[in-house]
Parts: C-alpha cells; structure tokens; sequence
C-alpha cells in the first residue's frame, strides 16, 4: 500500500487546493510524454492514483483509516521490538508486508483478513485447549443425538423431530475429524493397535 501524501510530498491535512497543485507539479516531472524513463508510466499511474484517491473525499477517508492502521501495526511492532527484542528467524510482528497481503480492501468497502492461520499453528499453540474444542462438539453432538432418539421415540414430540439428531451428527462427526484428521475411525484404530 502506498501513502498517498508521502507520493505527493503533502502532509496529511493538505487541502484540497494543496493537492491539485501537488499533483500538477508531480505530472510536468513524471508524465510519460516529458519523462523518457523506463518506469515512469508506471509512476505516472500510482501519481494519478495517489491524486484521485486523495481529491475523493470518501476514497481519502478510507485511505486514512488504512493509513492509520499501518501506522498503529508499525508503532505495535516497534513496541514489541524494544520490549522483546528482534528475531531474524521470526520477525512477523515488524514486518510490514505480512500486514499488508493480509489486510486488504475489497469491492464492498471494508477490510477483509486473508490467509487465516491453519489449524496446525493453533494445534502447536496449545493441543490440549485445541482438541477440549473438538471433544466439547463431539460431546455436544453426542448430547443432541440422544435427546432428540429419545424424546421422539418416547413420544414427547412429532417424529420429525428426529431430523435435527442429523446436527448431532455432523459435529461428532466434525469434533473426530478435528481430532484425528482426516482418518477415519477405523484407520486410527488400525494405527493404534499397529494393524
């Protein structure tokens, strides 16, 4: 993500007056037709962008919301730096790109989080609190299921009743998953007794 003013060289509450004439300056000096570099429509492209986000009140608020996010993520992870120390090996917290592929601005104007973490990263977090989560959906699936046979068969409701055990089910059956993977229950048995 680019900052916008930073592009334009503007502080943050120019004007609108500052920036058209930050742009007009910008453009005699990148503008493909007077820049004979390479890269300069390129440049020309993320000035234009920069100056249309900006002069679009809505777009310039947003862009200020995302600016200031990455500045509180930044200054968090200068804290943490001082407070922790730095890590080459694992330097998530000050690195800025993982933020930015992370944090992104979709169609519908609001920030959306990508690249949630797996499983795996919460399992190594705490095995023990991640398989309690699957147990209490299995016991919870188990619960259902016999409430629901039970009170239909007993006749303490209609026996269409019976269809929402299907839910007790699928989170026995979801909590196995969690715990053993994607084996099934006769696989982990074999693995177990070494069949």
């Amino acid at each position: 993500m680019y900052d916008y003013y930073k592009i334009l060289e503007i502080p943050r509450d120019a004007s609108i007056e500052e920036i058209k004439r930050a742009y007009r300056n910008k453009a005699k000096v990148v503008h493909p037709d007077i820049n004979n570099s390479p890269k300069a429509n390129e440049v020309f492209v993320v000035v234009k962008e920069a100056y249309e986000t900006l002069i679009d009140k809505r777009k310039r608020n947003l862009h200020d919301v995302q600016l200031k996010m990455t500045d509180a993520v930044k200054a968090e992870a200068e804290r943490k730096k001082q407070y922790y120390g730095s890590s080459k090996k694992n330097d998530s917290y000050t690195n800025f790109n993982y933020y930015e592929t992370n944090l992104r601005y979709d169609h519908k104007n609001s920030f959306t989080k990508s690249n949630f973490k797996s499983d795996e990263f919460y399992y190594r977090l705490s095995p023990v609190i991640y398989n309690m989560l699957f147990i209490c959906g299995m016991f919870l699936g188990f619960i259902i299921v016999i409430v629901t046979v039970v009170g239909t068969f007993n006749d303490y409701w209609p026996k269409p009743f019976i269809l929402i055990s299907v839910l007790g089910f699928i989170l026995i059956r979801q909590g196995w998953k969690g715990i053993v993977g994607k084996r099934t229950i006769v696989d982990s048995i074999k693995k177990k007794f070494g069949i």
